[in-house]
């Protein structure tokens, strides 16, 4: 038989969004280079960063995941009705937005001084860094109209098949950005910081503008149109309230883990935080690539009543993020140290936060398969219109994330004084009655959101086993099973390499290619489908470049 892609639309989109992402992430760590060349890290940064915070905040709140998720299928289901119906309902949509997004705002702007407050209460009442940050905050704020607008446009093109508007518009925005930071490095620091803020704004408009081929090529107008509450997008509203309330839940995981790792010894908060900048790299640029390609094609199947499609796209999205994430994971928990030492280890970044840091990377990793197969999921139901359940999903990887936490990060430490040290360990004394504890530190709070993970994407399982769409489960399950075989296979040479004592630098570049070699040839003797399918299509793609 031959091999083909899995829904080709959705590898081909796939691809083309991990290699925007991944070129919008190198741009980014430019764009913070920049802004660290600048400024250093103290008074300036300190009021950015926080000031830059909030509108990112409300964007997450907001624009990409619950805006998305209550768009696109609604866009699908008014597109199978014509393209007139679809222009009607991206036109009120935007028009819903820009209002929307614009009054949010100008009361931003207006209560700058009490977000300030609420958000870095560390900086005072009116002291010089608190007016900086609430000055740089009502520049900055309008920024959430226009990534507003590229994430409901990067769902209206995916669904068109036309991908990779989202991350092209963050690459437009870290062009500025690196731009505007070296045009401030020739003024005085104050004006410098306020002209970054305004480089902020001038990025939104870069990414809305970088968009103009995409819509021509879909043959979308971008004109917002005065009737903005329409069956469409009553049905946009309705559906975007739990998916706001599940971008909470996972705001809120964040504050809670920020919250324990302060109980724990000094620089844990640093070695969690560098070591998820790290692990998230391949949920970035693989998984989220994947996820928002996956929504627009589970959503037109939904729309077209179609569970065969429905399920077999469901499925092939579920054996790819195995045959990918699973080596990924184990290649990263091998590689830990030296990446965590070849990218942060200097100055005061010393070998002992090289291997704190470390060894969070390694715990993390036990758990990115499990977060990329629930994201996965999760749409599945977003797909069909249902975005409460994802977010009871996400309460129930908050409670069981935090018990796990609470279960294996230890005691805190003997000098942390306050009501939050001593309901925690109040708690921790009456969950070990029941449960096994252990003393992880930092490394158990990075466990435990993996872990919760887990659960997560059992009961999402189950929960699709229960909606009766016919998902045959098992080319996933001898997906996992294959890689699973292959990461070991990959990780015994590894080990064998280990032993001749290379250096961190030669480690990874003999390691990283012997790696790959060693799963790819692993999985060729296992007759992997997924490996068979991309050399089919790296086939086509050269026969259709002659």
């Amino acid at each position: 038989m031959k091999p083909k892609l899995p829904s080709i639309s959705i590898a081909r989109g796939t691809s083309v969004v991990a290699g925007l992402t991944l070129l919008s992430r190198l741009l980014g760590l430019v764009r913070d280079l920049a802004v660290a060349r600048l400024f250093g890290a103290g008074f300036f940064t300190d009021a950015f960063f926080v000031a830059f915070r909030i509108p990112n905040l409300l964007r997450s709140l907001v624009a990409e995941g619950a805006l998305t998720s209550a768009f696109v299928p609604v866009f699908a289901e008014e597109l199978r009705q014509g393209r007139e119906a679809a222009q009607r309902t991206f036109s009120s949509a935007t028009g819903l937005l820009l209002f929307s997004t614009t009054v949010l705002s100008i009361i931003g702007i207006i209560f700058a001084p009490e977000i300030v407050a609420l958000t870095a209460p560390g900086f005072g009442l009116g002291t010089s860094k608190a007016l900086l940050c609430i000055t740089l905050t009502r520049i900055m704020l309008p920024y959430i109209v226009f990534v507003s607008l590229v994430a409901m446009l990067n769902g209206a093109l995916n669904t068109l098949g036309i991908f990779g508007a989202a991350p092209l518009a963050q690459i437009a925005m870290n062009v500025v950005l690196i731009l505007g930071a070296l045009a401030a490095g020739l003024m005085e620091d104050y004006t410098a910081v306020i002209f970054l803020a305004i480089s902020v704004i001038l990025g939104g408009v870069a990414e809305i503008v970088v968009q103009f081929p995409g819509l021509k090529k879909a043959e979308l107008r971008l004109r917002p149109s005065k009737a903005m509450l329409t069956p469409a997008t009553r049905q946009i509203m309705k559906l975007m309230l739990p998916a706001v309330l599940g971008a909470a839940i996972y705001q809120l995981a964040i504050f809670i883990n920020t919250l324990l790792a302060s109980l724990l010894q000094n620089g844990s908060i640093s070695w969690l935080f560098y070591a998820d900048r790290i692990a998230q790299l391949p949920i970035g640029v693989f998984t989220v690539a994947l996820a928002s390609v996956l929504l627009p094609a589970l959503s037109s199947a939904a729309a077209a009543a179609d569970h065969r499609a429905f399920a077999l796209k469901l499925t092939d999205a579920l054996r790819y993020t195995s045959f990918f994430i699973i080596p990924v994971s184990a290649g990263l928990f091998f590689f830990a140290e030296p990446v965590v030492a070849l990218v942060f280890e200097r100055g005061a970044f010393n070998r002992a936060a090289t291997s704190a840091t470390a060894v969070a990377v390694q715990a993390m990793c036990i758990g990115l398969w499990s977060v990329s197969c629930t994201s996965m999921a999760m749409r599945a139901f977003i797909a069909r219109k249902d975005t409460l359940t994802p977010a009871l999903i996400g309460a129930l990887a908050l409670f069981t994330g935090t018990l796990l936490s609470l279960l294996l990060m230890g005691p805190p430490q003997s000098g942390t004084q306050g009501v939050l040290s001593r309901m925690v360990t109040w708690t921790q004394s009456l969950l070990a009655d029941y449960f096994f504890t252990a003393r992880l530190g930092h490394v158990g709070l990075a466990l435990s959101s993996g872990l919760a993970q887990i659960v997560s994407l059992l009961t999402l399982i189950i929960l699709l086993e229960r909606r009766k769409l016919g998902i045959d489960w098992r080319p996933f399950v001898r997906s996992t099973y294959r890689a699973l075989f292959g990461s070991a296979v990959m990780l015994a040479g590894l080990m064998y390499m280990d032993s001749f004592s290379f250096s961190h630098v030669s480690s990874l570049l003999i390691g990283l290619p012997l790696a790959g070699l060693l799963y790819t040839l692993t999985s060729a003797m296992l007759r992997s489908p997924e490996l068979r399918e991309i050399y089919a299509s790296f086939v086509r793609w050269r026969v259709k470049r002659k």
